[in-house]
């Protein structure tokens, strides 16, 4: 049996609330089909979190403290963000491999594209067609 590699309550926390870098959180998976014990941590992590026992670190990590502005992910594609900012950004995305940043940079990087529009386009055009269904009195109170 292959031993399971080791991690970090830190880094299982991580993977519990889905912010683990992808390629970290495909490895925890693996190892998880391997150990019970892991399994038991995992449980406990849960457990915990369940029970309102929260660190500054997690809450910070749950209110994406360290993650930059939609904003500002916009700039920095469009080149004008240089020097250390630029650096972090980097940094964020491609070393911590934030999920929640990767998803706004691809966003970004799509919303051009004829099919992404397209995509906005159906969506809205359902919603308004859902808000005139609505009784009156109902569509009043949005």
């Amino acid at each position: 049996m292959t031993p399971v590699p080791h991690f970090t309550d830190l880094e299982l926390a991580a993977y519990i609330s889905e912010s683990l870098s992808v390629t970290r959180a495909v490895e925890v998976e693996q190892a998880i089909r391997q150990s019970d014990v892991l399994r038991q941590r995992i449980a406990q992590l849960i457990a915990q979190s369940d029970e309102g026992r929260s660190s500054v670190g997690d809450c910070w990590r749950r209110r994406l403290v360290s993650c930059p502005q939609r904003s500002t992910w916009a700039a920095y594609l469009e080149g004008q963000i240089h020097g250390e900012l630029a650096e972090y950004l980097r940094f964020h995305l491609e070393e911590i491999g934030c999920r929640c940043c990767t998803a706004n940079v691809e966003d970004l990087r799509n919303r051009g594209d004829a099919e992404s529009q397209s995509r906005v386009r159906k969506f809205f055009q359902t919603s308004v067609g859902r808000l005139q269904q609505l009784p009156s009195e109902d569509a009043g109170a949005l």
